[in-house]
């Protein structure tokens, strides 16, 4: 599983159903990378650039999170946990990936982010936070609708009422989906079934040569 070169990216993805929604996948590559490439490219000059536009989707999705309780999911080494500390939020971060959650509790200081080694399926809060983040999580760890559905019960019990989920989720059906292979439309349509009201849809930016840039430091 290791994922430090473009062959070993091809060959994980030729079987990535079994690879990226294991822990084992990311636990290896927390020890072979360092700084973003841990849970993003193995470039971090190109991580960078998404890290940016990511920051930039997240605040306008939520401008304000000062003193709100807010759950990151699957969240690495834990960069948007840190990020919405400092911008006034109670944070806790969760991952399946025990080398991750050990990164991110290196690079944080005090008790705001907090840190927990859990799988998503595993998720047992009940009505505990006003917003719920994820990124790349969800299209990783859930091979059917049925499992993205239990995944989707699960954060919305965690939720309080009227609480927030914010998904920044590269969502595709084809080639280009990681796990879960859906469309925009589907996904949508499965979170409405299990009880959420899905407020906006927006297209991040996709850049054709990242596959080549992943791997050009």
């Amino acid at each position: 599983m290791k994922a430090d070169n473009l062959l070993d990216m091809w060959r994980n993805r030729q079987r990535r159903t079994e690879v990226y929604s294991a822990p084992e996948f990311w636990d290896a590559k927390a020890k072979d990378l360092a700084g973003a490439a841990v849970s993003m490219w193995p470039n971090n000059n190109l991580n960078r650039l998404y890290h940016e536009e990511q920051l930039r989707q997240l605040e306008s999705f939520l401008p304000n999170v000062k003193g709100l309780q807010v759950l990151d999911l699957g969240c690495g080494t834990g960069r948007m946990s840190r990020y919405l500390a400092e911008r006034g939020a109670q944070v806790l971060g969760v991952d399946f990936s025990a080398k991750a959650i050990e990164i991110a509790r290196s690079l944080s200081s005090g008790d705001n982010p907090r840190y927990r080694v859990q799988s998503l399926f595993d998720l047992d809060d009940h009505k505990t936070f006003d917003v719920a983040i994820t990124w790349c999580c969800l299209t990783m760890a859930c091979k059917s609708r049925v499992e993205l559905q239990a995944a989707l019960t699960r954060i919305r019990e965690a939720l309080r009422p009227g609480g927030t989920l914010a998904l920044l989720e590269p969502i595709h059906r084809g080639f280009m989906h990681r796990v879960l292979d859906m469309d925009s439309t589907e996904f949508c349509k499965a979170m409405r079934e299990v009880g959420f009201e899905v407020g906006q849809v927006r297209q991040m930016h996709f850049w054709p040569a990242r596959l080549g840039l992943a791997f050009i430091s």
